[in-house]
């Protein structure tokens, strides 16, 4: 092969290999990537230059498939009730007050080993005495197999797991013993020296505040930190500051390299001493992506000097590529890698075109002007998986990167002084104040910042004509292709149209009524043309939120048919989410209902915002472009106060081209007859719960369709047995989100996102 072939070689082999990963994700069996790598051995053999060259791109395509297989396809243990013990390696979390959530390591199942950690949670009030990182616990539970999203676009907790090294789910804490590691537990003990790092800072002169964030900046622990300060740094375009990245390894790295230098210590040892340093470091972050690619660039480029063969940075950027995938696979996937990687590959390829635009005039200018085109480089980096996960366009990221980088990285110098000076007590004192300082004057500017109205840019999600829009532009900009300035400036001119066109709101002309898959809670959305009608938000997971900010949609209203968590909590996601809601509709008396207080101040918070609240009745109708919505239940001065709420859920039917849809909200069945009208389409109360939807009333609504909200699919299989033959049922435990289209003459048909099946009907 000769030498131009053998430059381009790493680069393609980068290409290649994630490729080959995401087919082996795809693909239903390891045997097409087993039988392609042997043939591309052979290839090997037998070829030269460009045929072997292409026999090496197509042996990495195989080999990825085949790593990609196997890491997306784990073997798993079977689901069921089992004695659990192992070791917590990740901070212990009460979510909600009613739920623990933590992970495991050296997991063993009735005594058998797992490969692979564990993610445990259960219900209680609060975490267990004792129940903290490193610490080896023992309990019976119930083994389960993590699903992937149930909804369009949605949450892969699956996928996330595996990108953390956790292959199940134990639910369950019967018979909980918590002890010290009976052997060492490397993963154990990395997580519990982050916990009481963590502690100390927070406890220390610093303060809580400046500790929580010392954590974050150091250790990359930012469960401490308020979701409002991160969606303020997040609308800023600075957010990768909070995450241990390889701006904050590099801070580290020139600290090293300083200290290094002054004791002069020759190059193999300096090699040896960063591999250990940057190693246990990167543990100490759980293993962050960021740390591991800015650790391999590192050791890579120093490795290259010392055997006085120094490399370009794309290909350090593409041998640590190689290496990061090759170790874990499912990180190709992930938001942190790709945001890791797209970075530096804009630093690599898009920031030299950009600096030699400038003329080497003065050295400040100079230096001003590469920095700016460094900005510039990693941002368009980052581009497309930033608008692809967040749907967001910081407006001021260009301008604020570069003082806020400057600012950070003393920041984390202050941090690093501080955490170090807590052995000193005497010296301790000024220079956490000094940190303190530091950290609530960059609080308090990106509080304010943050806050004003118009720094972001609300877009759709990223898709095809997005991508292809990035890659014009980066053709245009890119520093290994010898284009001409006129061949650049189209491309870039073309590239930049095309982005914008494919973020603008699409037009709607349909129908459709979807029905989430949230678990024992309900979530819908009435999309009928260009209105969007939210009923019922579901828990606070933020999936109605995720699927509106995905798509640009900004409901006209939003129908609460109670108050209950489970129909009404994601109202806290869709405020998050800066989601504009313009009015929410209740069912009348629900505000004195008996419900959690919570849910009085979340609506205090909507009216405050310039919400209207109104309150709906028996009578009443919200007309639609396709028909109209009428309200059954409950009628006006029925509802006593203090009741329960699910006796005054609302009851919808709704009218849609011709058909109608009958949304019985968690109506009790006391009071069901009074909805009990026929309906083509029942969506039934309360989850499919033995308290409603009697013999009577489903006689009475007579539904061909019955779509059923909740979390159990052996409720499903129950509530099936209770349906006449001439209904078919749906349910989103099974099925995943349930997709209705509407037609004119009263045709419509139902789409499953789960083990797809759509079915017309006349």
């Amino acid at each position: 092969m000769n030498a131009r072939l053998r430059g381009w070689l790493l680069p393609a082999l980068a290409a290649a290999f994630p490729a080959g990963i995401l087919l082996g994700r795809a693909a239903p069996s390891w045997v097409p990537g087993a039988a392609g790598a042997l043939l591309a051995l052979c290839a090997l053999l037998l070829l030269r230059d460009r045929g072997r060259f292409c026999a090496w791109l197509v042996l990495a395509l195989t080999l990825g498939c085949l790593r990609g297989w196997f890491a997306y396809h784990p073997a798993l243990p079977e689901e069921g009730v089992c004695q659990i013990s192992g070791v917590v390696t990740e901070d212990v979390e009460l979510r909600s007050g009613i739920q623990v959530r933590t992970a495991l390591s050296g997991v063993t199942l009735d005594g058998a080993p797992l490969a692979g950690g564990a993610y445990w949670s259960f219900h209680a009030p609060e975490i267990p005495e004792g129940l903290v990182p490193g610490t080896e616990v023992s309990f019976r539970g119930r083994v389960y197999h993590p699903s992937g999203p149930a909804n369009p676009d949605g949450y892969d907790f699956r996928e996330e797991l595996l990108r953390r090294g956790i292959r199940i789910g134990v639910y369950g804490a019967e018979e909980l013993e918590t002890r010290a590691p009976a052997s060492f537990s490397l993963p154990g003990f990395a997580a519990s020296l982050r916990h009481r790092l963590t502690e100390r800072l927070c406890a220390s002169p610093l303060g809580e505040e400046a500790g929580a964030y010392a954590a974050a900046l150091l250790l990359g622990n930012r469960s401490l930190l308020p979701r409002a300060d991160r969606q303020a740094f997040s609308r800023l375009g600075i957010a990768h500051i909070l995450s241990v990245s390889g701006f904050h390894v590099g801070v580290l790295i020139a600290v090293l390299a300083l200290f290094f230098r002054l004791l002069r210590l020759p190059q193999g040892v300096r090699l040896a001493l960063y591999a250990a340093l940057l190693g246990f470091y990167a543990l100490l972050c759980g293993g962050a992506p960021p740390v591991v690619r800015a650790s391999l660039l590192l050791l890579l480029a120093h490795r290259g000097r010392m055997l006085a063969r120094p490399r370009s940075l794309l290909h350090l950027l593409c041998a640590a590529l190689l290496i990061q995938l090759a170790l874990s696979p499912v990180q190709l996937t992930g938001l942190s890698f790709q945001l890791s990687f797209g970075a530096v590959f804009g630093l690599a390829l898009i920031t030299p075109y950009l600096s030699g635009l400038i003329p080497p005039r003065r050295r400040i200018l100079r230096r001003l002007g590469d920095a700016l085109s460094a900005g510039i480089g990693a941002q368009l980096g980052i581009l497309l998986p930033q608008l692809y996960a967040f749907q967001e366009l910081p407006l001021l990221s260009l301008l604020l990167n570069l003082p806020v980088l400057a600012f950070a990285a003393g920041l984390i110098l202050l941090d690093w002084a501080a955490l170090l000076s807590l052995a000193v007590p005497a010296v301790s004192g000024p220079v956490c104040g000094a940190a303190r300082w530091a950290t609530e004057g960059l609080l308090s500017a990106v509080r304010t910042l943050g806050g004003l109205p118009g720094i972001a840019l609300w877009t759709r999600a990223a898709d095809a004509f997005t991508a292809a829009g990035v890659l014009l532009l980066f053709a245009g900009l890119c520093c290994l292709l010898r284009w001409k300035r006129r061949s650049r400036l189209l491309l870039s001119c073309g590239g930049l149209l095309l982005l914008a066109l494919s973020l603008l709101p699409r037009p709607h002309g349909t129908t459709e009524y979807l029905q989430f898959s949230v678990g024992d809670a309900d979530a819908a959305l009435l999309w009928d043309r260009d209105q969007a009608l939210v009923l019922d938000t579901g828990y606070e997971d933020g999936a109605v939120s995720d699927y509106l900010r995905r798509r640009r949609l900004t409901p006209s209203a939003v129908i609460l048919t109670h108050l209950h968590a489970d129909h009404a909590g994601g109202l806290r996601a869709l405020r998050e989410d800066r989601i504009p809601v313009p009015v929410i509709y209740l069912p009348v008396g629900a505000e004195e209902a008996d419900i959690h207080p919570d849910m009085r101040l979340l609506l205090e918070e909507y009216r405050a915002a310039g919400t209207e609240i109104r309150h709906l009745a028996a009578g009443d109708v919200l007309p639609l472009p396709s028909g109209e919505i009428r309200v059954l239940w409950p009628e006006a001065g029925g509802p006593r106060p203090g009741q329960d709420a699910n006796e005054s859920s609302l009851a919808l039917l709704l009218r849609l081209q011709g058909t109608t849809l009958l949304q019985a909200g968690d109506l009790d069945g006391r009071y069901e007859m009074y909805a009990a009208v026929p309906a083509d389409i029942l969506k039934v109360a309360h989850h499919g719960s033995a308290r409603s939807s009697s013999e009577a009333f489903l006689r009475a609504v007579a539904p061909r369709v019955v779509l059923l909200s909740g979390g159990d699919p052996d409720r499903a299989e129950a509530f099936a047995a209770r349906l006449p033959e001439t209904a078919d049922l749906y349910a989103t435990a099974r099925q995943g989100m349930l997709t209705l289209r509407f037609g004119a003459a009263g045709q419509y048909s139902v789409e499953t996102f789960l083990s797809p099946r759509k079915e017309e009907t006349p």
